[in-house]
Protein backbone atom coordinates (compact mmCIF):
# COMPACT_ATOMS: atom_id res chain seq x y z
CA UNK A 1 0.00 0.00 0.00
CA UNK A 2 1.16 3.54 -0.70
CA UNK A 3 0.31 4.71 2.81
CA UNK A 4 1.27 3.36 6.19
CA UNK A 5 -1.31 2.25 8.75
CA UNK A 6 -0.10 2.48 12.33
CA UNK A 7 -2.90 0.23 13.60
CA UNK A 8 -2.59 -3.51 12.99
CA UNK A 9 -6.39 -3.75 13.16
CA UNK A 10 -6.81 -1.07 10.49
CA UNK A 11 -4.15 -2.68 8.31
CA UNK A 12 -5.86 -6.09 8.45
CA UNK A 13 -9.24 -4.53 7.75
CA UNK A 14 -7.84 -2.56 4.79
CA UNK A 15 -6.02 -5.56 3.28
CA UNK A 16 -9.13 -7.73 3.56
CA UNK A 17 -11.90 -5.27 2.67
CA UNK A 18 -10.25 -3.32 -0.16
CA UNK A 19 -9.70 -6.44 -2.32
CA UNK A 20 -13.33 -7.38 -1.64
CA UNK A 21 -14.43 -3.94 -2.84
CA UNK A 22 -12.28 -4.33 -5.96
CA UNK A 23 -13.69 -7.79 -6.68
CA UNK A 24 -17.22 -6.43 -6.12
CA UNK A 25 -16.63 -3.66 -8.67
CA UNK A 26 -15.23 -6.16 -11.19
CA UNK A 27 -18.20 -8.41 -10.59
CA UNK A 28 -20.55 -5.43 -11.01
CA UNK A 29 -18.93 -4.64 -14.37
CA UNK A 30 -19.41 -8.16 -15.71
CA UNK A 31 -22.88 -8.29 -14.16
CA UNK A 32 -23.74 -5.14 -16.10
CA UNK A 33 -22.57 -6.75 -19.32
CA UNK A 34 -24.60 -9.85 -18.50
CA UNK A 35 -27.62 -7.66 -17.75
CA UNK A 36 -27.23 -5.96 -21.14
CA UNK A 37 -26.95 -9.34 -22.88
CA UNK A 38 -29.97 -10.66 -20.96
CA UNK A 39 -32.09 -7.61 -21.84
CA UNK A 40 -31.04 -7.80 -25.49
CA UNK A 41 -31.78 -11.52 -25.62
CA UNK A 42 -35.27 -10.96 -24.20
CA UNK A 43 -36.21 -8.01 -26.38
CA UNK A 44 -34.40 -9.32 -29.47
CA UNK A 45 -36.65 -12.35 -29.25
CA UNK A 46 -39.66 -10.02 -29.36
CA UNK A 47 -38.17 -8.19 -32.36
CA UNK A 48 -37.65 -11.50 -34.13
CA UNK A 49 -41.23 -12.56 -33.48
CA UNK A 50 -42.50 -9.25 -34.84
CA UNK A 51 -40.32 -9.61 -37.94
CA UNK A 52 -41.56 -13.15 -38.47
CA UNK A 53 -45.15 -11.97 -38.05
CA UNK A 54 -44.63 -9.40 -40.82
CA UNK A 55 -42.82 -11.98 -42.98
CA UNK A 56 -45.71 -14.42 -42.69
CA UNK A 57 -48.05 -11.84 -44.22
CA UNK A 58 -45.96 -11.53 -47.40
CA UNK A 59 -47.40 -13.25 -50.53
CA UNK A 60 -46.02 -13.80 -54.01
CA UNK A 61 -48.88 -14.05 -56.47
CA UNK A 62 -48.49 -13.97 -60.24
CA UNK A 63 -44.95 -12.65 -59.78
CA UNK A 64 -46.16 -9.75 -57.72
CA UNK A 65 -45.15 -9.20 -54.06
CA UNK A 66 -48.13 -8.54 -51.83
CA UNK A 67 -47.84 -7.45 -48.19
CA UNK A 68 -50.37 -6.54 -45.51
CA UNK A 69 -48.93 -5.81 -42.05
CA UNK A 70 -51.59 -6.58 -39.44
CA UNK A 71 -52.12 -4.41 -36.41
CA UNK A 72 -51.28 -7.41 -34.23
CA UNK A 73 -47.63 -7.07 -35.20
CA UNK A 74 -47.37 -3.66 -33.53
CA UNK A 75 -49.16 -4.89 -30.41
CA UNK A 76 -46.13 -7.00 -29.64
CA UNK A 77 -44.21 -3.82 -28.74
CA UNK A 78 -46.76 -1.97 -26.73
CA UNK A 79 -45.44 -1.28 -23.21
CA UNK A 80 -45.59 1.43 -20.56
CA UNK A 81 -41.86 2.23 -20.68
CA UNK A 82 -42.10 4.55 -23.67
CA UNK A 83 -40.28 2.55 -26.35
CA UNK A 84 -41.34 3.21 -29.96
CA UNK A 85 -41.66 0.57 -32.69
CA UNK A 86 -40.64 0.94 -36.37
CA UNK A 87 -40.71 -1.43 -39.33
CA UNK A 88 -39.85 -1.45 -43.02
CA UNK A 89 -40.16 -4.05 -45.80
CA UNK A 90 -37.80 -4.07 -48.80
CA UNK A 91 -38.53 -6.01 -51.99
CA UNK A 92 -36.24 -8.35 -53.89
CA UNK A 93 -34.24 -5.40 -55.19
CA UNK A 94 -33.93 -3.78 -51.72
CA UNK A 95 -36.40 -1.06 -52.60
CA UNK A 96 -38.78 0.33 -49.98
CA UNK A 97 -42.07 -1.46 -50.20
CA UNK A 98 -43.93 -0.59 -47.02
CA UNK A 99 -43.25 0.64 -43.49
CA UNK A 100 -43.60 3.55 -41.10
CA UNK A 101 -39.94 4.63 -41.21
CA UNK A 102 -36.87 4.59 -43.41
CA UNK A 103 -34.65 2.40 -41.25
CA UNK A 104 -30.85 2.35 -41.71
CA UNK A 105 -29.18 -0.44 -43.59
CA UNK A 106 -27.15 -2.96 -41.57
CA UNK A 107 -23.39 -2.48 -41.58
CA UNK A 108 -22.77 -5.95 -43.04
CA UNK A 109 -25.89 -6.80 -45.02
CA UNK A 110 -26.50 -10.38 -45.93
CA UNK A 111 -26.20 -11.34 -49.61
CA UNK A 112 -29.51 -11.78 -51.49
CA UNK A 113 -28.50 -15.04 -53.04
CA UNK A 114 -28.60 -16.90 -49.69
CA UNK A 115 -30.83 -19.87 -50.40
CA UNK A 116 -32.62 -20.72 -47.14
CA UNK A 117 -35.86 -19.59 -45.70
CA UNK A 118 -34.77 -17.06 -43.02
CA UNK A 119 -31.71 -15.22 -41.85
CA UNK A 120 -31.90 -12.62 -39.00
CA UNK A 121 -29.28 -10.25 -37.54
CA UNK A 122 -29.39 -7.66 -34.74
CA UNK A 123 -27.49 -4.38 -34.53
CA UNK A 124 -27.38 -1.15 -32.56
CA UNK A 125 -28.13 1.79 -34.85
CA UNK A 126 -29.48 5.33 -34.75
CA UNK A 127 -32.65 6.75 -36.29
CA UNK A 128 -32.74 10.53 -36.52
CA UNK A 129 -30.16 10.70 -33.70
CA UNK A 130 -32.12 8.35 -31.44
CA UNK A 131 -30.48 5.03 -30.47
CA UNK A 132 -32.44 2.00 -31.66
CA UNK A 133 -32.13 -1.76 -31.75
CA UNK A 134 -32.49 -3.03 -35.32
CA UNK A 135 -33.46 -6.53 -36.41
CA UNK A 136 -32.99 -7.42 -40.07
CA UNK A 137 -34.75 -10.57 -41.33
CA UNK A 138 -34.02 -12.07 -44.75
CA UNK A 139 -37.09 -14.02 -45.84
CA UNK A 140 -37.35 -16.15 -48.94
CA UNK A 141 -40.56 -16.25 -50.96
CA UNK A 142 -41.61 -19.07 -53.28
CA UNK A 143 -44.28 -19.24 -55.92
CA UNK A 144 -46.15 -22.32 -57.06
CA UNK A 145 -49.13 -22.39 -59.39
CA UNK A 146 -50.10 -25.92 -58.44
CA UNK A 147 -49.90 -27.45 -55.01
CA UNK A 148 -47.80 -30.47 -56.16
CA UNK A 149 -45.58 -28.59 -58.56
CA UNK A 150 -41.95 -27.85 -57.76
CA UNK A 151 -41.54 -24.49 -56.04
CA UNK A 152 -39.23 -21.85 -57.41
CA UNK A 153 -37.27 -19.44 -55.21
CA UNK A 154 -37.68 -15.90 -56.50
CA UNK A 155 -35.29 -14.15 -53.97
CA UNK A 156 -34.96 -12.70 -50.48
CA UNK A 157 -37.23 -10.06 -49.01
CA UNK A 158 -35.77 -7.83 -46.26
CA UNK A 159 -37.91 -7.10 -43.20
CA UNK A 160 -36.53 -4.50 -40.79
CA UNK A 161 -38.02 -3.95 -37.36
CA UNK A 162 -36.61 -1.64 -34.70
CA UNK A 163 -37.44 -0.18 -31.32
CA UNK A 164 -36.01 2.56 -29.13
CA UNK A 165 -34.06 1.51 -26.04
CA UNK A 166 -36.18 2.85 -23.14
CA UNK A 167 -37.55 -0.57 -22.22
CA UNK A 168 -34.16 -2.24 -22.45
CA UNK A 169 -32.49 0.46 -20.35
CA UNK A 170 -35.23 0.21 -17.74
CA UNK A 171 -34.78 -3.56 -17.51
CA UNK A 172 -30.97 -3.25 -17.37
CA UNK A 173 -31.20 -0.58 -14.64
CA UNK A 174 -33.60 -2.72 -12.65
CA UNK A 175 -31.33 -5.78 -12.89
CA UNK A 176 -28.27 -3.70 -12.03
CA UNK A 177 -29.93 -2.03 -9.03
CA UNK A 178 -31.05 -5.36 -7.63
CA UNK A 179 -27.61 -6.80 -8.20
CA UNK A 180 -25.71 -3.87 -6.68
CA UNK A 181 -28.05 -3.73 -3.68
CA UNK A 182 -27.46 -7.40 -2.98
CA UNK A 183 -23.70 -7.09 -3.42
CA UNK A 184 -23.58 -3.96 -1.24
CA UNK A 185 -25.44 -5.73 1.56
CA UNK A 186 -23.14 -8.73 1.14
CA UNK A 187 -20.06 -6.48 1.25
CA UNK A 188 -21.33 -4.72 4.38
CA UNK A 189 -22.05 -8.04 6.03
CA UNK A 190 -18.62 -9.40 5.14
CA UNK A 191 -16.96 -6.20 6.41
CA UNK A 192 -18.79 -6.49 9.74
CA UNK A 193 -17.86 -10.17 9.97
CA UNK A 194 -14.21 -9.41 9.17
CA UNK A 195 -14.21 -6.66 11.82
CA UNK A 196 -15.60 -9.06 14.43
CA UNK A 197 -13.09 -11.74 13.48
CA UNK A 198 -10.18 -9.25 13.64
CA UNK A 199 -11.30 -7.99 17.05
CA UNK A 200 -11.64 -11.52 18.39
CA UNK A 201 -8.29 -12.55 16.90
CA UNK A 202 -6.48 -9.52 18.34
CA UNK A 203 -8.19 -9.75 21.73
CA UNK A 204 -5.28 -11.73 23.29
CA UNK A 205 -2.89 -8.96 22.19
CA UNK A 206 -5.11 -6.32 23.80
CA UNK A 207 -5.32 -8.38 26.99
CA UNK A 208 -1.56 -8.84 26.99
CA UNK A 209 -1.08 -5.08 26.53
CA UNK A 210 -3.40 -4.31 29.45
CA UNK A 211 -1.60 -6.86 31.62
CA UNK A 212 1.73 -5.19 30.88
CA UNK A 213 0.25 -1.73 31.53
CA UNK A 214 -1.11 -2.88 34.91
CA UNK A 215 2.22 -4.33 35.97
CA UNK A 216 4.07 -2.69 38.80
CA UNK A 217 6.79 -0.47 37.40
CA UNK A 218 9.43 -2.39 39.38
CA UNK A 219 8.20 -5.78 38.15
CA UNK A 220 10.79 -6.99 35.65
CA UNK A 221 9.89 -10.68 35.86
CA UNK A 222 9.58 -12.68 32.64
CA UNK A 223 6.23 -13.00 30.87
CA UNK A 224 4.34 -16.28 30.56
CA UNK A 225 3.56 -16.90 26.88
CA UNK A 226 1.50 -20.10 27.30
CA UNK A 227 -1.87 -18.29 27.09
CA UNK A 228 -0.86 -16.24 24.03
CA UNK A 229 -1.10 -17.20 20.33
CA UNK A 230 1.94 -19.02 19.00
CA UNK A 231 2.64 -16.16 16.57
CA UNK A 232 3.44 -13.95 19.59
CA UNK A 233 5.76 -16.46 21.27
CA UNK A 234 8.96 -15.32 19.44
CA UNK A 235 8.21 -11.72 20.37
CA UNK A 236 7.56 -12.67 24.03
CA UNK A 237 10.75 -14.72 24.16
CA UNK A 238 12.76 -11.77 22.85
CA UNK A 239 11.05 -9.48 25.35
CA UNK A 240 11.86 -11.90 28.20
CA UNK A 241 15.53 -11.92 27.19
CA UNK A 242 15.49 -8.11 27.28
CA UNK A 243 13.76 -8.10 30.69
CA UNK A 244 16.35 -10.51 32.08
CA UNK A 245 19.18 -8.28 30.89
CA UNK A 246 17.44 -5.21 32.28
CA UNK A 247 16.90 -6.93 35.65
CA UNK A 248 20.59 -7.76 35.86
CA UNK A 249 21.56 -4.18 35.02
CA UNK A 250 19.14 -2.73 37.62
CA UNK A 251 20.36 -5.09 40.31
CA UNK A 252 23.97 -4.28 39.43
CA UNK A 253 23.25 -0.55 39.71
CA UNK A 254 21.47 -0.98 43.04
CA UNK A 255 24.32 -3.01 44.46
CA UNK A 256 26.87 -0.51 43.23
CA UNK A 257 25.05 2.49 44.76
CA UNK A 258 24.44 0.66 48.03
CA UNK A 259 28.04 -0.54 48.33
CA UNK A 260 29.45 2.84 47.31
CA UNK A 261 27.23 4.64 49.85
CA UNK A 262 28.29 2.26 52.63
CA UNK A 263 31.93 2.60 51.71
CA UNK A 264 31.70 6.41 51.69
CA UNK A 265 29.78 6.69 54.93
CA UNK A 266 32.57 5.65 57.23
CA UNK A 267 35.34 7.87 55.76
CA UNK A 268 33.10 10.95 55.81
CA UNK A 269 32.08 10.21 59.38
CA UNK A 270 35.79 10.14 60.26
CA UNK A 271 36.33 13.42 58.39
CA UNK A 272 33.49 15.05 60.37
CA UNK A 273 34.98 13.84 63.62
CA UNK A 274 38.42 15.16 62.70
CA UNK A 275 36.93 18.52 61.65
CA UNK A 276 35.12 18.72 64.98
CA UNK A 277 38.35 18.06 66.84
CA UNK A 278 40.21 20.60 64.71
CA UNK A 279 37.69 23.32 65.60
CA UNK A 280 38.61 22.91 69.30
CA UNK A 281 42.23 23.76 68.62
CA UNK A 282 43.47 27.36 68.42
CA UNK A 283 43.89 28.55 64.82
CA UNK A 284 44.12 31.66 62.73
CA UNK A 285 41.04 33.25 61.14
CA UNK A 286 42.10 32.10 57.70
CA UNK A 287 42.51 28.52 58.86
CA UNK A 288 39.16 28.73 60.69
CA UNK A 289 37.42 29.65 57.42
CA UNK A 290 39.06 26.69 55.70
CA UNK A 291 37.94 24.34 58.47
CA UNK A 292 34.37 25.73 58.29
CA UNK A 293 34.30 25.17 54.54
CA UNK A 294 35.61 21.66 55.03
CA UNK A 295 32.89 21.06 57.65
CA UNK A 296 30.12 22.17 55.28
CA UNK A 297 31.53 19.98 52.51
CA UNK A 298 31.64 17.02 54.88
CA UNK A 299 28.03 17.66 55.98
CA UNK A 300 26.89 17.82 52.35
CA UNK A 301 28.75 14.63 51.46
CA UNK A 302 27.35 12.78 54.47
CA UNK A 303 23.85 13.94 53.54
CA UNK A 304 24.35 12.76 49.94
CA UNK A 305 25.60 9.40 51.20
CA UNK A 306 22.57 9.04 53.47
CA UNK A 307 20.25 9.98 50.64
CA UNK A 308 21.86 7.43 48.35
CA UNK A 309 21.34 4.80 51.02
CA UNK A 310 17.73 5.93 51.40
CA UNK A 311 17.20 5.71 47.66
CA UNK A 312 18.63 2.20 47.65
CA UNK A 313 16.26 1.20 50.47
CA UNK A 314 13.34 2.80 48.62
CA UNK A 315 14.16 0.96 45.40
CA UNK A 316 14.34 -2.31 47.33
CA UNK A 317 11.02 -1.49 48.98
CA UNK A 318 9.28 -3.95 46.68
CA UNK A 319 11.29 -6.70 48.38
CA UNK A 320 10.20 -5.52 51.86
CA UNK A 321 7.01 -6.63 53.60
CA UNK A 322 4.53 -3.80 52.97
CA UNK A 323 1.55 -5.48 54.62
CA UNK A 324 2.11 -4.35 58.21
CA UNK A 325 -0.22 -1.70 59.69
CA UNK A 326 1.44 1.69 60.26
CA UNK A 327 -0.22 4.57 62.14
CA UNK A 328 0.80 7.79 60.41
CA UNK A 329 -0.31 9.85 63.44
CA UNK A 330 2.06 8.09 65.86
CA UNK A 331 4.84 7.98 63.26
CA UNK A 332 4.54 11.74 62.59
CA UNK A 333 4.70 12.59 66.31
CA UNK A 334 7.94 10.62 66.66
CA UNK A 335 9.45 12.26 63.56
CA UNK A 336 8.60 15.76 64.84
CA UNK A 337 10.46 14.93 68.04
CA UNK A 338 13.45 13.69 66.02
CA UNK A 339 13.60 16.83 63.83
CA UNK A 340 12.72 19.30 66.57
CA UNK A 341 16.35 20.02 67.60
CA UNK A 342 17.27 20.76 63.95
CA UNK A 343 14.26 23.07 63.63
CA UNK A 344 15.19 24.91 66.84
CA UNK A 345 18.72 25.38 65.63
CA UNK A 346 17.41 26.87 62.35
CA UNK A 347 14.89 29.08 64.15
CA UNK A 348 11.87 27.36 62.53
CA UNK A 349 8.64 26.55 64.34
CA UNK A 350 7.94 22.82 63.74
CA UNK A 351 4.58 21.42 64.83
CA UNK A 352 1.73 19.02 64.08
CA UNK A 353 -1.96 19.51 63.29
CA UNK A 354 -3.72 16.20 63.98
CA UNK A 355 -7.38 16.11 62.95
CA UNK A 356 -8.01 12.36 63.37
CA UNK A 357 -7.19 10.08 66.31
CA UNK A 358 -5.32 7.66 64.03
CA UNK A 359 -4.62 7.06 60.32
CA UNK A 360 -3.53 3.48 59.68
CA UNK A 361 -2.24 2.24 56.31
CA UNK A 362 -0.46 -0.91 55.19
CA UNK A 363 3.25 -0.61 54.52
CA UNK A 364 6.75 -0.43 55.94
CA UNK A 365 7.28 1.83 58.94
CA UNK A 366 10.96 2.21 58.03
CA UNK A 367 10.20 3.41 54.49
CA UNK A 368 7.30 5.64 55.53
CA UNK A 369 9.50 7.26 58.18
CA UNK A 370 12.12 7.90 55.50
CA UNK A 371 9.44 9.38 53.21
CA UNK A 372 7.91 11.75 55.78
CA UNK A 373 11.35 12.59 57.18
CA UNK A 374 12.50 13.73 53.75
CA UNK A 375 9.46 16.01 53.46
CA UNK A 376 10.24 17.56 56.86
CA UNK A 377 13.95 17.89 56.10
CA UNK A 378 13.19 19.47 52.71
CA UNK A 379 10.89 22.05 54.33
CA UNK A 380 13.42 22.89 57.07
CA UNK A 381 16.24 23.17 54.56
CA UNK A 382 14.55 25.67 52.24
CA UNK A 383 12.54 27.80 54.70
CA UNK A 384 14.18 30.92 56.18
CA UNK A 385 14.55 31.59 59.90
CA UNK A 386 11.22 32.43 61.56
CA UNK A 387 9.18 30.19 59.24
CA UNK A 388 6.50 27.70 60.29
CA UNK A 389 6.47 24.03 59.23
CA UNK A 390 3.39 21.96 60.08
CA UNK A 391 2.65 18.27 59.65
CA UNK A 392 -1.12 18.04 59.08
CA UNK A 393 -2.98 14.73 59.25
CA UNK A 394 -6.64 14.27 58.32
CA UNK A 395 -8.76 11.45 56.95
CA UNK A 396 -7.46 12.13 53.41
CA UNK A 397 -3.78 11.70 54.22
CA UNK A 398 -0.69 13.50 55.49
CA UNK A 399 0.62 16.92 54.40
CA UNK A 400 3.73 18.92 55.19
CA UNK A 401 2.94 22.65 55.00
CA UNK A 402 5.36 25.57 55.22
CA UNK A 403 5.25 29.32 54.65
CA UNK A 404 8.60 29.44 52.88
CA UNK A 405 9.37 31.01 49.51
CA UNK A 406 7.46 28.32 47.60
CA UNK A 407 8.43 26.40 44.48
CA UNK A 408 8.41 28.31 41.15
CA UNK A 409 5.81 27.07 38.69
CA UNK A 410 8.41 26.15 36.06
CA UNK A 411 10.09 23.74 38.51
CA UNK A 412 7.02 22.01 39.92
CA UNK A 413 7.00 19.22 37.35
CA UNK A 414 10.74 18.57 37.92
CA UNK A 415 11.21 18.66 41.69
CA UNK A 416 10.45 14.93 42.00
CA UNK A 417 13.18 14.04 39.51
CA UNK A 418 16.46 12.70 40.82
CA UNK A 419 19.26 15.21 41.47
CA UNK A 420 17.10 18.23 40.59
CA UNK A 421 17.87 21.17 42.92
CA UNK A 422 16.55 24.28 41.16
CA UNK A 423 18.33 27.60 41.68
CA UNK A 424 17.72 28.29 45.38
CA UNK A 425 21.42 28.13 46.16
CA UNK A 426 20.85 25.72 49.07
CA UNK A 427 23.13 22.72 49.36
CA UNK A 428 21.44 19.39 48.88
CA UNK A 429 21.59 16.12 47.00
CA UNK A 430 18.44 16.61 44.92
CA UNK A 431 17.25 13.15 45.95
CA UNK A 432 14.83 13.96 48.79
CA UNK A 433 11.60 14.39 46.85
CA UNK A 434 12.45 11.61 44.39
CA UNK A 435 12.74 9.27 47.42
CA UNK A 436 9.34 10.56 48.62
CA UNK A 437 7.79 9.77 45.24
CA UNK A 438 9.35 6.29 45.10
CA UNK A 439 8.15 5.28 48.57
CA UNK A 440 4.69 6.80 48.04
CA UNK A 441 4.31 4.83 44.83
CA UNK A 442 5.17 1.58 46.61
CA UNK A 443 2.47 2.31 49.24
CA UNK A 444 -0.17 3.32 46.66
CA UNK A 445 -0.13 6.90 47.92
CA UNK A 446 -0.66 9.84 45.58
CA UNK A 447 1.78 12.74 45.91
CA UNK A 448 0.22 16.21 45.46
CA UNK A 449 2.08 19.53 45.33
CA UNK A 450 0.53 22.96 45.87
CA UNK A 451 2.67 26.07 45.63
CA UNK A 452 1.98 28.85 46.39
CA UNK A 453 -0.17 27.68 49.28
CA UNK A 454 -1.88 30.23 51.50
CA UNK A 455 -2.32 29.56 55.21
CA UNK A 456 -2.41 31.71 58.37
CA UNK A 457 1.37 32.19 58.27
CA UNK A 458 2.12 32.53 54.57
CA UNK A 459 2.20 35.60 52.39
CA UNK A 460 0.81 35.87 48.84
CA UNK A 461 2.79 33.91 46.25
CA UNK A 462 4.56 31.89 48.95
CA UNK A 463 4.10 28.70 50.91
CA UNK A 464 4.22 25.05 49.88
CA UNK A 465 2.04 22.04 50.66
CA UNK A 466 3.15 18.52 49.74
CA UNK A 467 0.58 15.83 50.50
CA UNK A 468 0.57 12.03 50.63
CA UNK A 469 -3.02 11.23 49.69
CA UNK A 470 -4.55 7.88 50.57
Amino acid sequence: MMFKLKSLKQALLAWLVLPLVGLTLINAFFSYKNAVDAANAAYDRSLYIAARTVAEELRLKDGQLQVEVPQSATYLFENNIGSRFFYEVLDFENKHLVGNARLPNPEDPAQNHVNYFSLVSFQDQELNGVPIRLAVLKHSLVESSQPKARTQVRGLVTIKVAETLEARKSLISHILRELLAGQTLLLMGLTALIWLVINKTLKPIKGFSQALANRDEADLSTIDSQSLPKELVPFIESLNIYLSRLTNLVNLRKRFIGNAAHQLRTPWAIVKTQVGLAKKEPMTDELSKIIDGLSKTADTSVRLTEQLLSMTKAEHGYEIDLSKPVDLVELSKNLVMDYYPQAQKLGIDLGVDIQVPELVIRGSELLLAECIGNLIDNALRYCPRGSHVTIQIDRHGLSVIDNGPGIPLQYQDKVFNRFFRGDSGESGSGLGLSIVKEIALQHNLRVALESPYLNEFSEPQSGTKISLMI
